[in-house]
């Protein structure tokens, strides 16, 4: 019984990795080039969070994102890393706040800061969440409207 919920959790993992690609690819279709990406998502009060999105390939088929947002309202910065493996379509986050995620596996429970067994599962279901919001509310930070002549 207990494998079965091990295959069952990981490939529920592997569903929100290959989930993250695709959203990924459909916020940034050119996923495979060296670039950067501004775009913002709005605040209650008009105001706009301001999300930087860079992208570096690593090789033929692996690129690493950098995912950086920041929360005027926490006085915090948020930095996501992520990896695509092209060649499997899916997105992994790889760091989530400076913290690399095979360091969950390694440190013992007692120091684990707080961190949950499932916390890989946590941080790439964020991201799922966090793109599924970027594509539905996201807005140009350019004005891309031709001027009238």
């Amino acid at each position: 019984m207990q494998s079965n919920k091990k295959y069952l959790s990981l490939k529920e993992l592997h569903f929100t990795y290959e989930k993250n690609f695709l959203l990924l690819s459909k916020l940034l279709p050119n996923l495979c080039k060296d670039h950067e990406f501004l775009y913002g998502l709005p605040k209650e009060d008009f105001e706009v969070h301001e999300i930087k999105i860079t992208s570096k390939k690593i090789s033929k088929f692996t690129t690493d994102i950098n995912i950086y947002f920041k929360d005027s309202s926490l006085n915090r910065n948020i930095e996501i890393e992520v990896r695509l493996y092209q060649e499997a379509k899916m997105a992994e986050v790889m760091k989530f706040q400076g913290f690399h995620n095979s360091l969950i596996s390694i440190l013992p429970v007692y120091k684990r800061f707080g961190f949950t067994k499932d916390e890989r599962f946590q941080w790439n279901s964020f991201l799922s969440h966090f793109l599924t919001h970027s594509i539905n509310s996201g807005r140009s930070l350019e004005n891309y409207l031709p001027t009238r002549i």
